[in-house]
């Protein structure tokens, strides 16, 4: 088993450049004929989730500071489950979002 050849530095140039392009079409669209959500909610989700561990850190070894275990201890348990909670509620307003925006879209189709 070969493992394939990463391609060229000019060929993955030439791709960012033209999703880049695409981007920047979609949102210069002043017509509103396609939506830019659905395009962007991947990157918007995983900003999310990286905002939400990067709290949920912060949260957990906050306790800590104060000098108080048994206040650390809470900190250091809930952190995760409120992460948990996190990632589950922004998964289904994402996809709220996106079943809203399929709806348009078939709407405007007929």
């Amino acid at each position: 088993m070969s493992d394939p050849t990463p391609p060229p530095a000019a060929a993955t140039w030439v791709w960012l450049r033209s999703t880049l392009r695409a981007l920047l079409d979609l949102l210069l669209d002043f017509s509103f004929q396609r939506y830019v959500t659905p395009q962007l909610i991947r990157l918007l989700y995983a900003l999310s989730l990286g905002a939400a561990v990067l709290a949920a850190l912060g949260w957990m070894f906050s306790g800590f500071a104060g000098g108080n275990v048994l206040y650390g201890l809470f900190t250091f348990v809930t952190g995760p489950v409120a992460f948990l909670l996190y990632m589950i509620s922004a998964r289904v307003i994402m996809e709220v979002i996106l079943a809203i925006i399929e709806i348009a879209e078939r709407t405007r189709s007929k």
